[in-house]
């Protein structure tokens, strides 16, 4: 049986398990539910409901960008991270494979902020058509206003974590300067938490 991965890497350690199939089946089936759940939606808004609006729009971006749950440039991006070794412990792949593993990594994460930037947002637009009051359209318009900035300033920092930004995939790594890895937790968290 063929292996998934690179096809220069090192046999997998005795007793090791290799996930890469199920990533894949991930990668591949939830766009696909996705993409269902979102046509559906699309299909009641016009059909009953009249209209389509801007957190079904929104929600469609997510779906199209979305991060590791698979959909679609997400979803790419974890096929290519599986060729280079996603779903395998670091001592089986090579030092080159697990370089470019750790690029397309740093990828995935920027668009996995905007995905959970579209969705927050989505819902957000979505109780601006359902709630009445200035004070909750008020609020509701304001964090809108903060997940937006917030998205913009955290991407950028991940974007930015070391200079020069091959630094943050090369190893080892070139004279210059990153962020640990308790700052980079924390923008990840901070971006989850919003």
């Amino acid at each position: 049986m063929s292996r998934i991965g690179p096809a220069n890497a090192p046999p997998l350690s005795p007793g090791e398990p290799n996930r890469t199939y199920g990533i894949i089946a991930w990668a591949i089936i939830t766009p696909a539910l996705d993409a269902l759940v979102v046509s559906l939606r699309f299909v009641v808004r016009k059909r009953i409901v009249k209209s389509i609006s801007w957190d079904d729009w929104t929600i469609l971006a997510a779906v199209l960008i979305s991060s590791r749950t698979g959909n679609f440039i997400g979803g790419a991006l974890v096929i290519v991270e599986v060729h280079y070794g996603f779903g395998r412990h670091k001592q089986d792949l090579t030092p080159r494979d697990y370089r470019e593993f750790e690029r397309f990594s740093y990828g995935e994460w920027i668009q996995t902020f905007a995905t959970m930037m579209f969705t927050k947002v989505s819902i957000c637009l979505f109780l601006l058509r359902i709630v009445i009051g200035r004070t909750f359209i008020r609020s509701l318009q304001a964090a809108i206003a903060i997940l937006v900035l917030s998205n913009i300033a955290l991407t950028l920092m991940w974007i930015l974590q070391c200079r020069p930004a091959d630094d943050a995939w090369m190893q080892p790594q070139k004279p210059g300067f990153c962020f640990g890895k308790e700052t980079l937790k924390g923008i990840i968290l901070a971006q989850a938490s919003q």
